[in-house]
């Protein structure tokens, strides 16, 4: 165990005393179990390549936890430090002994105003019954119960920890030994999200994003450190990348269903990838050119015109005007493969992959005149 209590029956945290004090009331007997009230002794620590910690002197805790490795004792440090930078405010307890649920909750979160939270970190396997049964006596009791995983388990495809996934719609599993402490963070997502954002261009934030396939279906991961990690007022964990995905994902679902292009929605979808000046040298410019006429290069047609009639001299003119001004755009830093990699962002969905085309052909013909 991590905590105990000192000769003034308070709660004293084996990482957080130093070590000649802990030992001088190890020797005295002073220190004592917080669950059971028994005697336990401090072991561990740098000389032994073990973590510091308390045990019994002899005999059995009905509440012990002595048998945990190092990796679960070392996260409940680091998750209760993550814990307390995050909300310095709240009461936050390593090892809370809890009568209702009957449990010793790894660390304990209680806010000013009376919410408490469960930080459960999970190391090994655990039965899906097992783990139902304590996130319901949990829930039952009012307290939000968040688990993390260790990373040992990453690879595993157990019933639990699908359930998990399931029911908080997001896992954390965590390697507490790395420096700084690793993170992975895994969600649902549906097939059709997972095949999109395989393209180079779809992680605006440069990190990697890995697929992952189980029994319950879908999933994203995305790795990181525990500092890019929040705990919401909600107790849901979130990543920055995954928010971006997600707005994402919302945005093309509403541009999808538009019958007409919203200047707004071009905005917000680019404004991760494309830089403000960009969208006002270039991509709105052409967006309210598109607008005044559509029909424009479908008119045109590389020259051709369309259904047996030529091209009317007045489209020529306007074709060849844009190009000249995108051509001009070269003198401020935009050479028409920066434009081209530009155009790579603009979402080609609903009403927009008509503009988005419209854009990719005029670069062509501009291209094309310039060679």
């Amino acid at each position: 165990m991590l905590v105990a209590y000192g000769p003034d029956q308070r709660p004293i945290i084996a990482e957080e005393t130093p070590i000649g004090q802990l030992q001088q009331w190890s020797r005295d007997h002073q220190i004592h179990c917080p669950n059971c009230r028994g005697i336990v002794h401090v072991r561990g620590g740098a000389e032994k390549r073990t973590q510091l910690h308390f045990a019994h002197q002899k005999g059995e805790c009905a509440w012990s936890t002595e048998a945990e490795s190092v990796r679960h004792a070392q996260g409940k440090l680091v998750l209760a430090q993550w814990l307390r930078q995050q909300y310095p405010e709240a009461q936050i307890s390593l090892e809370k002994r809890l009568p209702e649920p009957n449990r010793i909750a790894d660390v304990f979160l209680e806010h000013q105003n009376g919410r408490q939270w469960a930080i459960e970190f999970q190391c090994a396997p655990l039965d899906i019954l097992e783990w139902r049964m304590r996130h319901n006596a949990y829930r039952n009791a009012n307290i939000i119960d968040t688990w993390i995983i260790g990373n040992n388990r990453i690879e595993k495809q157990e019933a639990f920890i699908e359930a998990l996934l399931s029911s908080a719609r997001e896992l954390l599993f965590l390697d507490p030994l790395a420096h700084p402490p690793h993170i992975w963070l895994r969600w649902p997502v549906t097939r059709q999200q997972a095949l999109e954002w395989q393209a180079p261009t779809s992680d605006p934030s440069g990190i990697t994003l890995a697929g992952w396939v189980g029994r319950a279906g879908y999933g994203m991961s995305v790795p990181g450190t525990l500092a890019d990690i929040t705990l919401n007022q909600q107790a849901r964990l979130i990543h920055p990348t995954r928010s971006t995905m997600e707005k994402h994902n919302r945005l093309l679902q509403a541009m999808n269903a538009d019958n007409d292009i919203q200047e707004q929605y071009i905005i917000d979808y680019t404004n991760d990838n494309v830089k403000e000046e960009d969208q006002k040298r270039f991509v709105l410019p052409l967006l309210h050119a598109y607008l005044l006429d559509p029909e424009l290069l479908l008119r045109y047609n590389y020259g051709r015109g369309v259904a047996g009639q030529a091209v009317m001299p007045a489209d020529i003119q306007r074709i060849e005007k844009a190009s000249r001004w995108i051509r001009s755009l070269d003198a401020h830093g935009y050479s028409l493969e920066r434009l081209q990699e530009i155009a790579k962002e603009l979402p080609s969905v609903g009403p927009y992959a008509a503009f988005v085309h419209y854009t990719e052909t005029l670069l062509l013909l501009t291209s094309q005149q310039k060679s």
